[in-house]
């Protein structure tokens, strides 16, 4: 389901774009919106700022994924990053 937050701009457009580039944007008012500029904010000041965008969750949660491992990382909606442990 696409939806239109005015001015042309929709959440699912936001999908793919760089954490780097969203923490910058001027983005519509609207949960959806704060949670993925939150996210990537912090995602930015942790030094992870080329992760892109995967999901959106309705809760505030979104996943993110690193462009040279692909590997997820989620983002909760306090700003704690969670990240897949390595084992050995």
């Amino acid at each position: 389901m696409v939806r239109d937050f005015g001015a042309g701009l929709t959440a699912d457009e936001l999908i793919g774009m760089q954490a780097w580039h969203i923490a910058r944007l001027d983005l519509p008012r609207g949960d959806v919106f704060n949670y993925a500029q939150k996210a990537a904010q912090v995602l930015t000041r942790n030094g992870a700022e080329a992760y892109l965008l995967n999901e959106l969750w309705a809760d505030g949660h979104s996943v993110w994924l690193n462009p040279q491992n692909k590997k997820p990382a989620v983002v909760t909606p306090g700003g704690q990053v969670i990240q897949e442990k390595r084992r050995g």
